[in-house]
């Protein structure tokens, strides 16, 4: 099983530790011995988000610094969300440390290398054709791609530092992404009017000439339906 260093705080790194444990992977998470609690932990109800989100990991006290302490075959793969700017206050080089430790290190970070958040990637990449999503979809998603990429590299024996940029890792789940500008208006661009999309409590979908609709449901039927292990970590 790959070994996974996950640095960095908040949702994003911490949301890919999770995907890459769920897949089998051994994720250590380093949380700063010095800023405690981590942003996650501030939030509303944050301790149950906090131990959802690092099920399955190995939290261990240690500043990022302490990268400069591993050895080869410590480690398979790392990942994190840490500023540009941090590193070089803390005279690391994610490409060399990759390079000595011959690994691969995947790093998100902000299109212009500043601070990272859920609402800005939002705002880049989906508000020109809906509204603000109240669920931290920009950390999500950007998780699952940090995660992606991580455990492609490692399938594909590639090392050395790559980095994603969270707005553009968002904006890759729009259909067409930027080769097919499309007007957008609450509805699909590509069905006709009325055939795709909202309808009354939910949804219609016209196929083949019949409705199929569908109302928003609820967390009683998500519980009763949808894939779980019994105390609702949905599986996949």
């Amino acid at each position: 099983m790959p070994e996974v260093l996950e640095l960095g705080s908040y949702i994003l790194p911490a949301y890919a530790g999770m995907i890459m444990a769920e897949q089998g992977c051994r994720v250590t998470k380093w949380t700063h011995p010095e800023h405690r609690p981590d942003p996650v932990q501030s939030l509303e109800r944050g301790d149950e988000l906090w131990s959802w989100i690092n099920n399955g990991k190995r939290l261990e006290p240690r500043h990022v610094r302490e990268v400069r302490a591993l050895e080869p075959g410590d480690i398979d793969v790392v990942i994190d969300n840490i500023r540009l700017s941090a590193w070089q206050k803390w005279g690391i080089d994610p490409a060399a440390e990759a390079e000595r430790l011959g690994v691969p290190w995947v790093s998100m970070r902000d299109e212009f290398d500043g601070r990272s958040f859920d609402a800005v990637a939002q705002a880049r990449a989906l508000m020109e054709h809906m509204p603000y999503v109240p669920v931290y979809l920009g950390d999500t998603s950007g998780g699952l791609w940090l995660a992606f990429k991580s455990l492609a590299l490692l399938a594909d024996g590639r090392r050395g530092h790559h980095v994603l940029r969270q707005s553009s890792c968002l904006a890759k789940l729009v259909e067409g992404e930027l080769m097919v500008p499309a007007t957008r208006t609450g509805a699909p661009p590509w069905d006709q009017p009325g055939t795709y999309g909202a309808h009354g409590d939910g949804v219609r979908v016209i196929y083949r000439g019949e409705p199929v609709d569908e109302p928003a449901r609820g967390h009683d039927w998500k519980w009763r339906h949808l894939r779980h292990d019994g105390t609702g970590r949905i599986t996949v």
